[in-house]
């Protein structure tokens, strides 16, 4: 893989930069909906794309292109052969591959949302910042596409990547409106409302973040860790700012979010 240039395009073995959520990543890949000159895929080929889907979720690409070879031969379309063919051309780093890919999938495909929002995660990685995020509005604006909420959310980062917090704001609380169980977006919604002077809303946002990230037994990062440090700080919890503070100083002594920490039990910022 090229280094300096990752993808959430997620591998388990490979992972590619942990930014976007799998789940938004393999949407409508194990349902093929046909394409342009090809019937609906049969049993079969469905089949197959689902285990290529499988291996490459667990990070075996060989056996992901050996299935995927196997749709094809079973009359798969060309939209999804083209899409998983992305998704493992930008797992290995193969960019340019995997665009031509993604441009097939969609102008081939019944739907452009999954293999949009999919490119749209690769352009972002490449720092085309404005073309993803016209992918992932284009995703997010599809009622019919089941990953909505997190091409929203996808949204959503890319616009505060952009120092656009409003527009975030929105983004994040669609998604969250449409699958209340994202802990990215209700993270980050948290910390813009405290960014905008709403404390109550921040705090709520907060703890719903908190109740998903146990749900979902994720282990919090640098930036989780340092709000929950704030909000006890706040708050005058000073059991709560030890909590937060001892996890984050054990997983990430080395960070920005560490030394923030230190500044501020040291009493350097305000």
């Amino acid at each position: 893989m090229k280094q300096g240039r990752t993808v959430r395009l997620r591998t388990a073995a490979r992972v590619l930069a942990p930014l976007f959520c799998s789940a938004a990543l393999v949407a409508c890949v194990s349902t093929p909906d046909g394409g342009v000159g090809s019937e609906v895929p049969g049993a079969a080929a469905r089949d197959y794309l689902a285990l290529a889907m499988g291996y490459f979720d667990a990070g075996d690409l060989d056996a992901a292109r050996h299935h995927l070879e196997n749709a094809r031969l079973n009359d798969a379309g060309q939209a999804e052969i083209d899409h998983v063919s992305a998704l493992l051309a930008a797992a290995e780093g193969d960019y340019d591959s995997a665009e031509r890919h993604f441009r097939r999938a969609m102008r081939f495909g019944r739907s452009n949302a999954a293999p949009g929002n999919n490119y749209g995660v690769m352009l972002y990685s490449l720092g085309r910042d404005e073309e993803a995020l016209a992918q992932f509005r284009t995703a997010a604006a599809d009622e019919t596409y089941r990953g909505r909420a997190h091409a929203l959310e996808n949204l959503g980062r890319v616009l505060l990547r952009r120092e656009r917090h409003d527009e975030a704001l929105e983004a994040f609380s669609a998604a969250l409106d449409l699958n209340g169980e994202l802990p990215l977006a209700a993270l980050e919604l948290s910390l813009l409302h405290r960014r905008n002077g709403n404390p109550a809303e921040a705090l709520r946002r907060f703890r719903e973040y908190l109740r998903i990230a146990e749900n979902q037994r994720l282990t919090h990062g640098p930036k989780a860790l340092l709000a929950g440090a704030e909000f006890a700080w706040q708050s005058g919890n000073r059991a709560g700012v030890e909590e937060f503070g001892s996890i984050l100083g054990k997983l990430y002594p080395e960070t920005a979010e560490y030394r923030e920490f230190m500044e501020l039990i040291n009493g350097e910022r305000c």
